[in-house]
């Protein structure tokens, strides 16, 4: 069985355009998604065991990065969707590396809910970018 080192991963959402670009500087991301469970148990169940059957998907995403004034600033590497009140953008994350056989895309397309700056005096300057997915994930094999 294959494992994984994250040093390669890389995370992109889209631009204005639609075109998919890197987030620059990341330090991290995680993925968390989770399946609502429905009650089925009825009067007299098997065993008084409680049934359930799957329910709705729910999926967040959250990425540390270097933060850099420019992201915010308007400029020519700006990526919209890191500023609050942006619609649903596009994104690809590659835990790993987004080459090579193995290795695994993640993509959806998800909103931007929050994004927090943190600064301490022995550490550099991070922001924290937080999203939720809109939708089905979509998981592929490179090759």
């Amino acid at each position: 069985m294959a494992t994984f080192t994250g040093k390669s991963g890389s995370l992109k959402m889209a631009d204005d355009t639609g075109t998919l670009r890197d987030v620059a500087e990341i330090r991290s991301f995680t993925l968390d998604s989770t399946m609502d469970t429905i009650e089925t148990t009825a009067m007299e169940a098997a065993n008084n065991a409680r049934t359930y059957k799957a329910g709705l998907e729910t999926s967040t995403f959250t990425a540390e990065v270097l933060y850099s004034a420019q992201e915010i600033g308007g400029g020519a590497t700006d990526i919209p969707a890191l500023l609050l009140g942006s619609e649903t953008v596009g994104f690809e994350m590659y835990p790993s590396a987004d080459t090579g056989a193995g290795n695994t895309k993640i993509s959806g397309v998800a909103l931007v809910t929050g994004y927090s700056i943190s600064s301490s005096f022995d550490d550099m300057v991070t922001a924290t970018i937080s999203a939720q997915v809109s939708g089905a994930l979509t998981f592929a094999a490179l090759t």
